[in-house]
């Protein structure tokens, strides 16, 4: 990095840009004074003789004084015009340095494309160091997260190359066990790939709407079916028909994580609602159950990477304490939010709020 910085640093010195635009000018205005002057020499020699020494040094003078002034412009202008380039080129080496560094190219007076560049290159490091901190902490997350069940997997292992291999109890209960924790650390992975697609949505790329409305009724109904012992209500206060700017395969994951979430945690008053409403701007969508409620501390973490409120009843029941990271993360990647109202032993009200699509404004917008 070093050597690439000071071959840099060395191509800046021999010859730059701003050198080859002032001595481009100048010499343009050399040439263009130069004719000049054999012109009007020439037709004063035409018409009136030879000139006087005099005439011909003041054209001369001209001349030199004016392409020396001329340098000393262009430079000091083009200095100017390339300071942008200066400072993106300062941003990228600091780049370079260390890929998540705070350094962004300042914004330019002009309007003009080099302010169109750093607005681009500042959006390009921003996501980039958007997906170089997600993948360190999916290395992070997964590595701390898979250290248990790889110890577990490995303790069975050495258990039966030992001697567990010659009792059959052992080995059926070893095998278990280990195709349980496979099974728990496919689980892991899968959620964090999700966890880790949620955060890196280009929201401005999607085309697709989803009506919001259809999309609760359909997971209602699937919960419904699939947990008969549960009541389920839905009050849908729609007038018209709601449109979000959202895949359906994201919604419908929103409101399984969250459906899921209360059906998880209802132990003993075993009955979910939902709600769907709108106001002029966005659609809000709750579920609530009226199960074990949290804290006030609780709820303020519960939608941390890996928080489970309590971690031995949580992986019981089959969590990895990343559902709610990967809802959350995935409202907010369309422009929305989600909240959560819950009190200990009366239960919990996710609510989610997304902004409707309209469709004159967004025709409007384009043309």
């Amino acid at each position: 990095m070093d050597t690439d910085r000071n071959t840099t640093e060395k191509a800046a010195r021999r010859f730059s840009l701003r050198w080859q635009l002032a001595i481009g000018m100048a010499s343009g205005f050399f040439v263009i004074f130069i004719i000049f002057a054999l012109i009007v020499t020439a037709l004063v020699q035409k018409y009136y003789g030879n000139p006087p020494d005099a005439m011909i040094m003041w054209l001369w003078s001209i001349v030199i004084l004016g392409g020396f002034a001329i340098f000393i412009f262009a430079f000091l202008l083009t200095r100017l015009i390339l300071r942008p380039v200066t400072l993106i080129e300062s941003t990228i080496e600091a780049f370079e340095d260390d890929p998540m560094t705070d350094v962004r190219v300042s914004e330019v007076g002009a309007n003009d494309e080099f302010s169109d560049l750093t607005r681009i290159l500042n959006r390009t490091i921003d996501r980039l160091q958007g997906l170089i901190g997600a993948q360190q902490q999916f290395v992070s997350d997964v590595s701390h997260e898979l250290r248990t069940p790889v110890a577990i997997v490995k303790g069975h292992m050495e258990l039966l190359n030992r001697w567990g291999k010659d009792d059959p109890e052992v080995l059926d209960d070893s095998i278990k066990s280990s195709l349980a924790e496979v099974q728990r650390m496919e689980t892991l992975i899968n959620e964090m790939l999700n966890l880790t697609r949620a955060e890196q949505i280009p929201i401005e790329n999607i085309k697709e709407i989803t009506d919001v409305g259809g999309t609760v009724h359909r997971v209602y109904d699937n919960f419904k079916l699939i947990h008969p012992d549960f009541i389920f209500t839905l009050d849908d206060d729609l007038s018209q028909q709601a449109e979000v700017k959202i895949r359906q395969d994201h919604m419908e994951q929103i409101l399984i994580i969250l459906a899921d979430n209360a059906v998880k945690y209802s132990l003993d008053r075993r009955e979910i609602h939902f709600a769907l409403s709108q106001t002029a701007n966005r659609v809000e969508i709750g579920v609530q159950d009226f199960g074990e409620g949290l804290s006030a501390k609780d709820s303020q973490r519960v939608f941390d990477r890996f928080y489970r409120v309590d971690k031995a009843r949580s992986r019981a029941k089959g969590g990895n304490g990343l559902g709610l990271s990967i809802a959350q993360r995935l409202v907010e990647a369309y422009g929305g939010e989600i909240a959560l109202e819950s009190a200990e032993g009366s239960g919990s009200i996710f609510t989610i709020h997304l902004p409707l699509y309209h469709e004159d404004e967004n025709e409007n917008a384009g043309s």
